[in-house]
């Protein structure tokens, strides 16, 4: 399996920073990572993402959804078996005004194990771009 997760601490209350992820029609206005997300965000439910680096839109099934916690979701190529992602967003309340941001992704199947190491330092570059653009956003 390969995977990379980020983290970041937002000097932003937890219901501030979980407000800002879950406006996904706010995302072309600040998020590096992915340009356009759309659908229900509620789980069970498939929703058309754009990410931005990889230049190609995907359409993943939301697999967690536990408000001013997580936000998860599963996009799969093909069959999973051969090649799914998981990308995950968990908040934890560090105080009243500090949030930490935990961010990355997993990836499973047969293909996953030939994914280059480059491809996944340049979405690692893009998640720790798209943490701090958040950051920014909500620390105005």
């Amino acid at each position: 399996m390969k995977q990379y997760h980020t983290k970041i601490t937002i000097n932003s209350p937890l219901e501030t920073v979980w407000t800002a992820l879950v406006n996904t029609e706010n995302y072309p206005n600040w998020n590096p990572l992915v340009g356009k997300l759309e659908g229900n965000l509620a789980e069970e439910q498939t929703i058309k993402t754009y990410i931005i680096p990889l230049g190609n839109t995907y359409s993943p099934k939301i697999i967690a959804f536990v408000p001013y916690n997580q936000l998860t979701w599963k996009g799969i190529q093909g069959a999973s078996f051969l090649i799914a992602g998981e990308h995950y967003y968990k908040l934890r309340k560090v105080d009243n005004q500090n949030t930490e941001l935990l961010h990355g992704e997993y990836f499973t199947g047969l293909l996953s194990f030939f994914i280059p190491k480059k491809l996944l330092q340049k979405m690692e570059n893009a998640f720790l771009e798209h943490n701090q653009a958040l950051k920014t956003l909500l620390e105005k």
